[in-house]
């Protein structure tokens, strides 16, 4: 979440652009997803296509990474006699999915396997020769690391002499004398533009699994870890994270619903925002202030009632981790208030002995979205060593401005946009001094504003549930892929509200000038003014779900003096005229008409007309007049359909296709299950199965897996284009009523689009909440 503070961002305005037909085409939906995908240099089908579709997307083989044929074939020879094998982590959220993931599919494959998560208080982070001689003990000759190991060269060769084999899988900075492992599996040693250079942790783990043959098991944790890491979503990062979100929708395992159960989340509706700001936190509390192993134990865990127990202890932890973390933040901002000038040098730097060194990391991150600049703050308890976390800006590697101090520090390690260390308490301000230094030397006079490039400039009436959901077709979300940043000129703020369990966040309402309305959130405000008058404001438009509701919501970015609007480089184009039919109580003898005109495309779904050319969702072509006669399921499948057909002309009749009751659904679909097992071997093609069924893919999807759960199928395979199922199979009681509830709230959104169809104005629907069709 960015926040607007006292630096000011620079607003670049959009450029113009040109989209080429195909790709418009292809994507579909709102002009503005198009020339985002182009902006991001995503020019062709194919690309964009990849882009959105995890399914066109070709991932990297896991045999590109580095010796990774070395430490596979080690593993290899350690499982097949039942050799103990010792995984050893780290104590982030990252660590502790990868410990998890190397865990499970070492067991999976029939290894005996220990494995250890260091105490962040007792052992900080890498090999600690202490915790590793017990397991020498019990027979441990091979020590497997993830997202640790790299930094830990003399620890290696201590325990090589003792006869233990080393395999690192790592993704941390490479240091100038690489360990003398056996295997090192690094991204860090592949080219700057491989697909699988931005691995974090659990990804190079779950890479190391599959190369083990582990197939798809653990995509959820790697999914995790990449998205706790805040690593760049480019890549063979952005497929896994995408694959990763799909398999907790649809099969969460029992730790991480638990998780989801403490912090009230729908893990059916679950994105990389919610993993970032709702699970990976409570999990990471463990790390922070209690033993990470209990995080490990619960991504492991099979039995929910335990799994719970753990969730209660993470969601403790976590709400004191949120106090401790205010406290420190507040606590450094007094600081910079009694220190002149503090709030301005290139890099702040501030210590305390009273600070707790588990949530420097946490409070230092709030600093720099806040003051725009690197930070770096450091716990100076009496008689210990100082510890100290540090995050920074794009463009200023943080790892190495610490690197440059190297002779001051004692340890340190880390990323380019955060790293942590330890020093000499002593040696803490000749440390704040060459900090200063430095970045002053590599930033200039000032640090650059933070650039803030600004997709469209829309209406508040344009900002519409449809525009949203559209939007979200770009998500996964992160470095390397930010949101889409929206602007809208000339408003005010009509009211607001603290919110938040301290009222750190601001729930708004605002106004444009033609008396439009809009609600937005702005996180981690509180201190700072609320704008005077009339201002523009960039934003994320997203999707606010709360209790079965979907609504749209702003989310603040920043702000500037109101401007007046620039005219922006885009087609401006007509809308379809429309012909209103709903009302009609004998619709059929108008439908008939239409069609033997000839001109007209007639778009009915699981619905039988005698005599008429009725075409599903995927028959659709170009078209100077559409006819609709079902309802379409959902905002994305109508807007798909105009943007295949671009009429002049749209005919609504939007009848119910009467299958959004549970019974009649499942009835038709069991029928056309039995189809595909008589007539195509069993195999069910998403796409075409929705639109027979008048459905949203999910939904079917859905339905299918809850027929499975009952004994009526077996799914042989899956995946997001299509499946092969065969009869019978075994049944889950436990997993159908899941499926069951899934079901029926899928069903009845859907009954709340057909509804909002039937009753809208019919230029609203046209426009599809605010898509330009032609």
């Amino acid at each position: 979440m960015a926040v607007a503070g006292p630096e000011a961002m620079e607003w670049l305005e959009p450029a113009a652009v040109r989209v080429p037909d195909a790709v418009s085409e292809a994507v579909g939906g709102h002009p503005v997803v198009a020339r985002a995908l182009v902006r991001r240099g995503l020019c062709t089908v194919h690309e964009v296509l990849a882009y959105l579709d995890p399914s066109k997307y070709r991932p990297s083989s896991p045999w590109e990474l580095p010796d990774m044929d070395k430490a596979v074939e080690r593993l290899q020879q350690a499982v097949e006699p039942g050799d103990a094998i010792l995984v050893w982590g780290d104590f982030d959220v990252d660590g502790i999915a990868a410990t998890a993931l190397l865990v499970e599919a070492l067991v999976g494959l029939g290894a005996r396997v220990f494995w250890h998560v260091p105490n962040r208080e007792r052992e900080s982070h890498g090999l600690n020769w202490r915790s590793l001689q017990p397991f020498l003990g019990r027979g441990v000759r091979l020590l497997l690391t993830c997202d640790t190991g790299v930094s830990s060269g003399a620890i290696v060769l201590q325990a090589q002499s003792l006869g233990l084999d080393i395999i690192i899988t790592d993704h941390h900075d490479l240091p100038e004398v690489l360990p003398p492992a056996l295997a090192l599996v690094n991204p860090n040693l592949l080219a700057e533009d491989h697909p699988l250079r931005h691995l974090s942790g659990a990804g190079v783990a779950y890479k190391v699994a599959e190369a083990l043959g582990a197939g798809d098991r653990g995509l959820d944790l790697a999914m995790l870890g990449l998205v706790a890491d805040v690593v760049p979503q480019l890549g063979d990062v952005r497929y896994l994270v995408q694959c990763g979100l799909r398999a907790v929708r649809f099969a969460p395992r029992v730790g991480l619903s638990a998780l989801a159960e403490v912090a009230d989340v729908n893990l059916a509706e679950i994105d990389e925002g919610t993993i970032g700001f709702s699970l990976a936190p409570r999990l990471n509390a463990l790390g922070r202030l209690a033993d990470a192993s209990s995080g490990v134990q619960l991504l492991l865990e099979r039995d929910l009632a335990k799994a719970r127990t753990i969730a209660a202890e993470a969601e403790a932890l976590n709400v004191r981790r949120q106090f401790l973390s205010r406290q420190v933040t507040a606590a450094a901002e007094e600081q910079l208030i009694r220190a002149q000038g503090a709030a301005t040098a290139p890099i702040i730097v501030l210590s305390h002995s009273q600070w707790p060194a588990s949530v420097l990391g946490i409070a230092a991150s709030r600093l720099v979205e806040r003051y725009a600049r690197p930070v770096v703050l450091i716990a100076t308890p009496e008689g210990q060593s100082a510890r100290g976390s540090a995050r920074s800006l794009s463009g200023l590697d943080i790892r190495e401005i610490l690197a440059a101090q190297g002779d001051l520090l004692e340890s340190f390690g880390g990323h380019p946009m955060a790293a942590g260390f330890s020093v000499d308490a002593n040696q803490v301000p000749e440390l704040k001094r060459r900090l200063e230094l430095t970045v002053g030397s590599l930033a200039g006079d000032h640090i650059p504003e933070p650039e803030l490039a600004i997709e469209s400039y829309m209406s508040l009436a344009e900002l519409t549930l449809g525009l949203a959901e559209d939007l979200e077709r770009l998500a996964p979300f992160g470095p390397g892929n930010p949101p889409v940043h929206l602007a809208t000129h000339n408003l005010t703020v009509k009211s607001w509200r603290a919110i938040g369990r301290t009222g750190e966040h601001r729930s708004l309402k605002l106004q444009d000038d033609e008396g439009h309305t809009a609600s937005a959130s702005w996180w981690y405000c509180s201190g700072l003014p609320v704008p005077q008058g009339r201002f523009d404001l960039a934003y994320v438009l997203r999707v606010n779900r709360f209790q079965g509701e979907r609504s749209v919501q702003l989310e603040w970015i920043d702000t500037r003096g109101a401007q007046a609007p620039a005219a922006e480089l885009q087609t401006v184009v007509a809308l379809p005229e429309t012909a209103d039919y709903r009302s009609l109580r004998e619709p059929l003898p108008a439908l008939r008409a239409l069609s033997e005109e000839g001109k007209a495309q007639v778009w009915a779904e699981a619905a039988v007309l005698e005599g008429v050319d009725a075409r599903t969702r995927i028959q659709l072509t170009e078209s100077p007049t559409l006819v609709v006669w079902t309802s379409p399921p959902s905002v994305r499948v109508w807007a798909s359909g105009l943007a295949k057909v671009r009429p002049e002309l749209v005919c609504l009749f939007a009848v119910d296709p009467g299958l959004d009751e549970s019974g009649s659904f499942v009835l038709r679909l069991a029928g056309l299950v039995k189809h595909a097992l008589e007539a195509y071997a069993g195999r069910l093609t998403w796409d075409a199965l929705a639109a027979a069924m008048s459905h949203r893919v999910e939904t079917v999807q859905t339905g299918v897996d809850w027929l499975a759960s009952r004994g009526q199928l077996t799914i042989v395979s899956t995946g997001p284009e299509s499946a092969i199922v065969q009869r019978g199979g075994d049944s889950q009681p436990e997993l159908t009523r899941a499926l069951e509830a899934r079901l029926v709230e899928l069903l009845r959104e859907t009954t709340a689009y057909r509804r909002h169809f039937r009753e809208a104005d019919a230029e609203t629907l046209v426009r599809v909440d605010g898509v330009v069709l032609r």
